[in-house]
């Protein structure tokens, strides 16, 4: 008799009272047959405890061990929930009356399920059978960063077009990686795209009729196709031929082994009796392929699996938000194609997230899509509505139509200001604390937002590099770096020196311009950047001011030998500053960027403010992390002026360059985009910018791949049936080949409007119990923008449920006869303006009571005390001995933390902070003994045994003068008695940068290894674990020498993670002393927040 989920909860409530009772629909889910079935999961639905709860139902009724099922999922994080989930709940399995010990010793021989993500099962699966089609799969996939390095450099060097590209080489370069990875995606070749076009051009061209503007548009998309083709084959040849793959890469080639080799698919169907696909909305094709070869289909004979595998895909159709990745809405519905059998359809629609009136909201959403899609495809299925949980809230729902963005902006903060100082939140822990987001459509929206958060001293933290980029500190960063790098950039010059640092008047602007004109006249060239420009082949990229003026940014070079009258005195003043400044700045440019970036910050002093705005606590966020950004980026090789574009990419894409999931805090309000925040879920949510054409987006780039370079004919892709079809075989002369055009772009323009309510839907459903959405008739057009169909559905809901809804605006106001109040009624203010604002009063006023109250002279107090009688005169002068003895040992000299230190610094910084003091204050030459040189000739023989740069660090030469006398030759024996001198290290010599509490640290790891992670102590999401090695060549440490030392290690693993973003828990570090063989894996490791406070702590001696 088999037990029932409802007998297994009850068992696991008695031990875990969080354990709540299956509904009768995850009931059917969990004790489902064993057969391909699709589970349609709403929002916060409990899918991972009804997927963990599935688990438990076939491990206790016999049908599988927990290592016969294979878990897939899209992040780290969420196969890290789901794994842990499900080893939990199988524990507290173990543990209860249902299970008899024979079967709980069984379980805890077989515990670990197999949940990894599904790139990190592709990879597991290339690794295994790369060999076959002669691919390197060792290697460490390159980061979305270096594929677009790779990208750029082909694009900016290649010499062989077949026709001269009008767009800009940044458009080139997106459109290039969007080919690359669409070709790979789909399983098709460059040939295929070319003959396609070609077909479609030999169909228009014998069509009678004059051709129209619409198939004009036709003919040059295909050209500038055609000449960026040989450009896709060049990089993805580099790229493959050395095996610097990306994870698209390894997705598309396990894909083409499973296809291939239908062996591998016996193997994995033989390994893996059940198989669950979480987030199945989100798969794309090169995903379904590989799965579908693997799991669906008997490659040997080319038939579908006669009983069909137990594949359970687990997906909601309504966060399908990844289109412009490859993912499609219609996935679910298309489940049966790839996995044939049953297939019977589930649903999950109770939510256990969201309060009553949100869930209304997403319903009414959910309803208006399902119309939508009604009207064109009568076959598709439509999804249930979500359903509350039994204890949820009434929950609250605000919105506000406001005059201006930034009264929409204001608006937020002040509902915000009211919920996060409330006296019922700050007095619970911090774990306890409600938590808030806003999430945007357009990262354009976060200036504004996070601006008027931080002047209601509301912390913030903008996540992702596309919203990186607009904050203000990050902002000047890369104003500056623009400058340094492009004498075309006048507009960044200008936000540096309109702003508060420099605040240069309009007068002094407007002569910095003459004299710029005149500069170039008198000089008959046109500017640097001009030249540049054309030289590169885009002079249409230049800024308007520096082809008709000369570059402004040489001009205040060369501002010195300007006519000083034509300025106002300080205005000419802080021009020769400013041009002194950027000119120091210039000369460090061939220093690393993550140099270059912290001189920046010193010399604006960037790093001073933003811990006196925001504390010591926050200050640092956005540079510290933007430092990370450029340590990372720099990795790849790639030039100053190849940053920025790069920057300039992640800032323009739609959902921004790949990034892992975000982690939820309480102790700041985190702005993201919508994409960004999918997965996560804040009890209080704000979605601004519901206006008419910004959410939902209208007249963006859409994909059409009749007039979008970057796409490939929908014919080609391998989900083409649920894509419009351009049926020019139907079409009989022009006129009729134009209604197919117009037709075509209308079916794709509505696939479009569709992800964009489920991006709406999507936002709604990350608040728990506050949500409030808002716009403003006043954008930065003329004419007001009224709300957007979204807002009109949040408004249905409001309306319908007044107890629930609050309305921070009068919203049936609308000033449609009205004039833009931002044009007609501009804000005048003082320029340039007083960063002090309205402190600058009580500012003076402070600064006049320091200078009233200053002491007297000495030699003044030495004349008062000489009239006093003998012995109160002697009192008065031992006074003044005491007073200065104690003066000098309050101040003692102070002595500033470098803000570059090596890793050895921090050893020290650590072991005797006195002594750093010193060698900062007075630094000596190192003394190179006897035994360092010793260390240094092994050295280089072990570099010759690896034939790779030397595995030891100068860090170590200064670290082990005191090693044992021991000749070079019983060195090397030693090393070739130890274990090390079998493996072959996965990397030597790696170089890093990373930030600690501001500060760069630098470094250099001896060697890393890779070792395969036994099946019971794999962690989900990755197969390896590693173990970064620092070789040793003097004595055996030990106690407080030791302790000290592991810094080092602490160190070097830390900075690993970064590097690579693997869990620092898959990492390792250990010390391997040479002479005696002994290898140290000291427990207990300092963690980041240690690191970083060891910094902290000690940034100023005294």
């Amino acid at each position: 008799m088999k037990i029932s989920p409802a007998e297994i909860a009850a068992a696991l409530k008695k031990i875990d009272n969080g354990v709540n009772a299956p509904t009768d629909e995850q009931i059917l889910v969990i004790s489902s047959p064993l057969e391909p079935a699709v589970v349609v999961a709403g929002a916060g639905s409990g899918k991972t405890e009804t997927m963990s709860a599935r688990v438990l139902w076939l491990v206790i009724n016999g049908y599988v061990k927990p290592d016969q099922i294979l878990g897939l999922t899209f992040t780290r994080k969420a196969a890290g929930e789901l794994a842990i989930r499900i080893r939990t709940r199988l524990r507290q399995l173990m543990n209860s009356d249902l299970v008899s010990p024979e079967l709980a010793k069984e379980i805890e021989n077989n515990l670990d399920v197999t949940v990894l993500t599904y790139h990190s099962y592709a990879a597991r699966v290339l690794s295994e059978h790369a060999i076959r089609i002669g691919i390197d799969a060792d290697a460490t996939p390159i980061g979305e960063a270096a594929a677009w390095q790779i990208a750029s450099d082909a694009v900016n060097n290649f010499e062989s077009l077949s026709a001269p590209l009008i767009s800009a080489p940044s458009t080139v370069i997106d459109d290039v990686m969007l080919l690359s990875k669409l070709i790979a995606e789909h399983g098709c070749s460059v040939a295929d795209v070319r003959i396609e076009m070609e077909r479609i051009i030999s169909a228009l061209t014998a069509l009678p009729g004059k051709d129209t503007k619409e198939i004009r548009d036709i003919y040059q998309a295909f050209k500038e196709r055609s000449a960026i083709l040989p450009i896709v084959a060049r990089i993805d040849e580099h790229r493959k031929s050395r095996g610097l793959l990306t994870f698209d890469d390894q997705m598309s080639l396990a894909a083409e082994l499973s296809q291939l080799f239908p062996d591998i698919g016996v193997s994995e169907r033989a390994k893996f009796k059940v198989v669950l696909l979480d987030e199945y909305q989100d798969t794309s094709q090169s995903q379904l392929t590989l799965l579908s070869n693997l799991f669906g289909f008997d490659k040997t004979t080319g038939a579908a699996i006669a009983t069909g595998h137990p594949v359970t895909a687990v997906g909601d159709p309504f966060q399908s938000i990844y289109g412009w990745r490859g993912a499609s809405a219609d996935t679910l519905d298309s489940f049966p194609a790839y996995f044939p059998g049953v297939s019977p359809r589930y649903s999950l629609s109770s939510s256990w997230r969201n309060d009553h009136v949100i869930l209304d909201l997403a319903n009414n959403v959910i309803s208006y899509i399902n119309d939508r899609t009604r009207l064109r495809d009568q076959k598709r299925v439509e999804v249930a509505e979500l359903k509350a949980r039994a204890n949820a809230g009434l929950g609250e729902l605000a919105c506000g139509v406001f005059e201006t963005k930034s009264l929409e902006a204001q608006g937020i903060a002040e509902y915000f200001e009211k919920l996060w100082f409330d006296p019922k939140r700050a007095a619970k822990l911090e774990k306890d604390r409600s938590s808030f987001a806003v999430l945007v459509r357009n990262r354009k929206q976060i200036p504004d937002i996070e601006s008027a958060l931080r002047t209601l001293r509301i912390p913030v933290e903008v996540v992702g590099v596309g919203g990186l980029v607009h904050v203000p500190e990050v902002a000047d960063v890369i104003a500056t770096l623009k400058v340094l790098a492009f004498p075309d950039k006048g507009s960044a010059l200008m936000r540096l020196l309109t702003g508060p640092r420099f605040a240069i008047g309009a007068k002094d602007i407007a002569a910095l311009g003459e004299f710029s004109r005149k500069r170039a006249a008198s000089e008959k060239r046109d500017s640097r950047a001009l030249v540049k420009l054309i030289e590169a082949g885009n002079p249409s990229s230049a800024e308007n001011d520096d082809i008709f003026m000369g570059s402004i940014v040489d001009a205040l070079d060369e501002i010195e030998s300007a006519e000083s009258t034509a300025f106002s005195k300080e205005g000419y003043a802080r021009l020769v500053r400013a041009a002194r400044e950027f000119r120091t700045l210039r000369s460090r440019v061939g220093t690393s960027i993550t140099d270059l970036i912290i001189d920046i910050e010193r010399a604006q002093h960037l790093d001073v403010e933003v811990l006196v705005r925001d504390g010591v606590a926050h200050g640092r966020r956005h540079l510290d992390r933007f430092l990370d950004e450029a340590a990372k980026y720099q990795r790849t090789g790639g030039s100053l002026s190849q940053f920025l574009n790069w920057l300039e990419a992640a800032t323009s894409e739609e959902g921004g360059l790949k990034s892992g999931s975000v982690d939820v805090r309480r102790d700041v309000v985190q702005i993201l985009t919508i994409h960004g925040a999918k997965g996560a879920e804040w009890d209080v949510v704000a979605v601004p910018g519901l206006a008419k054409g910004q959410f939902p987006v209208e007249g963006k780039r859409v994909d059409n791949w009749l007039k979008d370079e970057g796409q490939i004919p929908f014919s080609l892709r391998g989900d083409a049936d649920q894509l419009p079809k351009f049926r020019i075989e139907n079409v009989m002369d022009m006129k009729g080949a134009k209604a197919e055009r117009i037709r075509f772009d209308d079916e794709c323009k509505d696939k479009h409007l569709d992800e964009e309510f489920r991006l709406g839907y999507v936002a709604f459903t990350r608040a728990k119990t506050h949500l409030l959405c808002t716009t403003s008739w006043w954008r930065d057009g003329e004419k007001p923008v009224p709300p957007s169909a979204l807002l009109e559905q949040v408004l249905t809901i409001a309306n319908a449920n007044p107890k629930a809804a609050k309305f921070l605006t009068d919203i049936s106001e609308h000033p449609l006869d009205e004039n833009n109040p931002n044009l007609a009624k501009p804000k005048s203010e003082i320029w340039p303006r007083d960063p002090l604002g309205d402190m600058r009063t009580i500012f003076n006023e402070s600064v006049s009571q320091v200078i009233s109250a200053k002491s007297f002279e000495r030699a003044q107090l030495v004349d008062q005390i000489s009239k006093l009688p003998s012995e109160p005169a002697s009192w008065a002068r031992d006074a003044i001995a005491l007073l200065d003895e104690i003066a000098r040992s309050r101040n003692p000299q102070v002595i500033f933390l470098p803000q570059r230190l090596s890793v050895s610094t921090l050893l020290t910084l650590q072991s005797d902070p006195s002594e750093l003091a010193l060698r900062i204050r007075r630094p000596m030459p190192s003394h190179t003994d006897i035994y360092a040189q010793r260390g240094t000739n092994f050295h280089s023989w072990i570099e010759k045994h690896f034939k790779s740069p030397t595995l030891f660090s100068d860090d170590e030469i200064a670290l082990e003068s005191g090693g044992s006398d021991l000749e070079l030759e019983i060195l090397k024996q030693r090393w070739f008695e130890s274990d090390w001198a079998k493996l072959t290290p996965y990397e030597v010599e790696t170089s890093f940068e990373t930030v600690l509490g501001g500060v760069l640290i630098r470094g250099r790891m001896d060697a890393i290894y890779r070792f395969q992670t036994p099946d019971k102590d794999r962690v989900p999401g990755n197969d390896f674990r590693y173990e970064v090695v620092d070789w040793k060549t003097g004595k055996v440490k030990d106690g407080e020498e030791l302790a000290n030392a592991t810094i080092q290690l602490a160190a070097y693993r830390l900075a690993f993670s970064r590097l690579t973003g693997l869990p620092i828990n898959l990492i390792s570090a250990a010390f391997h002393y040479v002479a005696e063989n002994q290898t140290l894996r000291p427990a207990d490791l300092m963690d980041e927040a240690d690191l970083i406070a060891l910094v902290e702590n000690v940034k100023v001696f005294q």
